[in-house]
This record gives C-alpha cells, sequence and structure tokens, in this order.
C-alpha cells in the first residue's frame, strides 16, 4: 500500500524536473534563435512561400546546409513537444499542443525578424510544427509506458 502512496510523489518529482528542464529548453532556444550568429546573411526578409526555403536548401547541394536548417529546425521543436504537455495537463489534447507549439514558433520567426533583423520564414515555422508533433508522439509513447509500468507494480 505504501507504493501507491508514493505514486504522487514520483509523479511531482517528474513534473518538477521535466519544468527546470523545459525553462532551460527555452533559454537555450531563445539564445539559439535570437542572439546567435547567422552564417548565411541574406538580412532582414520574408518569406511566405510554402517549402520555397526548404527546396533552397535542397537545391543547395551543401549536406550541412541542410542538416542545419531543416532537421535542425525539427529538432529544435522536438522538446518542445514533449515537455509542455507533460509539465501542463490541459495541453495534452493534440490539437490544443499543435496550436501552442504552432503559435510559439511562430512567435519566435516574428522576434526573429524584428530584433534579431533575420528572416521570417514560413517553412521554419512548418519545420518546427513537425518537430513539435514528432515531441508530442514521443510524450504520448513514453506517457503511455509510464502508466503500464505503473500498472503492473502497483497491481501485481
Amino acid at each position: 500500500m505504501q507504493e501507491v502512496a508514493q505514486a504522487p510523489i514520483i509523479r511531482k518529482r517528474i513534473k518538477r524536473f521535466a519544468a527546470c528542464i523545459f525553462f532551460t529548453y527555452i533559454a537555450i532556444l531563445l539564445y539559439l534563435t535570437l542572439f546567435t550568429y547567422n552564417y548565411y546573411v541574406y538580412g532582414k526578409s520574408v518569406n511566405l512561400v510554402v517549402f520555397d526555403s526548404i527546396k533552397l536548401m535542397l537545391d543547395s547541394g551543401n549536406p550541412w546546409l541542410m542538416i542545419k536548417n531543416i532537421l535542425g529546425n525539427v529538432a529544435l521543436f522536438v522538446p518542445f513537444g514533449l515537455l509542455v504537455p507533460l509539465i501542463f495537463k490541459s495541453v495534452r489534447p493534440f490539437i490544443i499542443s499543435f496550436i501552442i507549439a504552432f503559435g510559439s514558433s511562430l512567435l519566435i520567426e516574428a522576434m526573429q525578424f524584428e530584433f534579431a533583423k533575420r528572416i521570417f520564414d514560413i517553412d521554419d515555422i512548418l519545420l518546427n510544427t513537425i518537430g513539435a508533433v514528432l515531441g508530442w508522439i514521443l510524450f504520448k509513447i513514453l506517457y503511455g509506458l509510464y502508466r503500464l509500468v505503473f500498472y503492473v507494480i502497483y497491481h501485481r
């Protein structure tokens, strides 16, 4: 019976740990997107044509450019999609997580354009949102495993 009483304590510790990681992640995310030097300087501009910059990266033939811009934008938001629903129960439904990830990416792109004098790129928003969706899927898998493990432990 003591094991069952420990379950809320474990959940609370996991949530606190995830919150610490999340706020550290947000600080790193803002640093990377707003304060790092951009080697591919195009100046302050806007791309609202979906897949335009992705096509440009693929056509460049430069593997590092493709990895950094395409895979990097996806990977950048995987922790977002994983940690937000872990910390905030009300954000667990897919559509809510999707909207928050999309809005957060949109906000970062707007801040990059306005404050960092960089490109506002619709493809970055698309890739970031895909990364958040992958993170959300990872959350659902890990949360299902967590529930399964606790069910087996407490119902043996």
